[in-house]
């Protein structure tokens, strides 16, 4: 009986272990196979120029499922067996999709984590790659999320980059001031017997109303500016020898480039590891 129990536990490990190669061929791994040929051909022609210019490692891994495991350990343990980025700077990150769970993930290397926070890769999950998982289109949205790694990984991240409109904190405070003032105003009708109270109250509640209106439209403005001056500085800064535009994209590719060969020179893996930075979402 105990052997059976031991069997059976083995059996269980066994089959729910994640089968992955030991090596990948290529910066793509499509085992979902929700990739075309001419679709792999275009990432992997990119993740080989992003890695000549940059040493920077994107690979990417898709399956149809994670088998009962956690993406986080499954992430981690491809990203090890696979020595994803360059063996001193652990430059390395792993895009893994599992179709089957709808569970994505963006592990990062140690020597990124510092370019690419989980806060960062959080939303670029979110809101660049979700949406298209969930109408299926699984190229553009690896595409989409390769975009914005190559782009956060050359320039530097602010909170800033990612923080939402102020429009929805305007229109909470000028609602809650306009409530206020009803309020006030309903209160000034019972103090008729109270002059100066009466005007008082009367002012602080327009002048209620009036500093979040303010505030809130001054700080629309300052976003606008702050935002105009950073464009500015990008394109400055882009003007130089850089080949690549803001989005992160080489200006000097075009599609013919991917069709002549199906060969990127891959040589794998450069030695890298991560401490399981990162982040991971579901559609």
């Amino acid at each position: 009986m105990k052997y059976i129990i031991y069997y059976l536990i083995f059996a269980s490990v066994f089959l729910n272990a994640q089968e992955y190669p030991e090596k990948p061929t290529q910066y793509v791994t499509d085992e979902a196979k929700v990739l075309s040929t001419e679709q792999e051909r275009i990432l992997n022609w990119r993740l080989k120029a992003f890695e000549d210019s940059t040493t920077n490692q994107i690979f990417v891994y898709t399956a149809l499922s994670l088998n009962g495991r956690a993406i986080e350990n499954v992430s981690q343990d491809i990203f090890h067996k696979w020595h994803i980025g360059q063996g001193k700077k652990n430059n390395g990150v792993l895009i893994a999709v599992f179709i089957n769970d709808h569970k994505f993930r963006i592990h990062t290397g140690y020597g990124l984590e510092g370019a690419l926070p989980d806060l960062l890769t959080k939303h670029i999950q979110d809101k660049e790659m979700r949406p298209f998982f969930i109408e299926n289109k699984y190229y553009e949205g690896i595409d989409k999320g390769i975009e914005e790694l190559m782009y956060y990984s050359r320039n530097e991240f602010s909170p800033s980059d990612i923080e939402e409109s102020p429009i929805g904190l305007f229109i909470f405070f000028y609602a809650f001031a306009s409530v206020f003032l009803l309020v006030t105003l309903l209160l000034n009708r019972k103090m008729k017997d109270r002059p100066t109270a009466k005007k008082v109250v009367l002012i602080l509640s327009i002048l209620f109303f009036l500093i979040p209106f303010i505030g809130a439209f001054l700080l629309l403005i300052m976003v606008f500016i702050a935002l105009s001056l950073r464009k500015d500085l990008v394109n400055s800064g882009s003007s130089g020898t850089a080949t690549w535009t803001s989005s992160g994209e080489s200006s000097s590719w075009s599609t013919s480039d991917y069709s002549s060969s199906g060969s990127s020179d891959f040589g794998g893996g450069g030695g890298g590891d991560s401490g399981g930075g990162g982040s991971s979402s579901d559609w």
